[in-house]
């Protein structure tokens, strides 16, 4: 018997590196740039329609817990994603700004 997920060390840290990464992945409060979505016509055509283009800039509001949905801010807009919706949604992680 073998169980997935269990090869941590080929996986490594996405965020390590500024990878992209899953919308699912960030932490809330934490902003990304979209880069892509994957998915057939009709959900990438509705994500398009809801303002997520690639080039954007997204902000995680709150993730609710066991795979539920996602709260993003998205040009002034708050927006709810299904976790599996948000699971096909791809960002790079944009660095904190610090303050003082």
């Amino acid at each position: 018997m073998r169980f997935r997920n269990r090869r941590t060390s080929e996986r490594g840290n996405p965020r390590s590196n500024g990878e992209v990464i899953s919308l699912t992945s960030l932490f809330e409060g934490e902003r990304g740039v979209l880069t892509n979505a994957f998915g057939g016509f009709g959900l990438v055509r509705r994500l398009a329609e809801m303002g997520l283009t690639p080039g954007v800039e997204i902000k995680l509001v709150r993730k609710c817990p066991f795979r539920g949905p996602l709260q993003i801010e998205v040009r002034g807009s708050m927006l709810a994603l299904g976790y599996g919706v948000a699971s096909k949604v791809f960002v790079k992680p944009l660095k904190a700004e610090s303050n003082g």
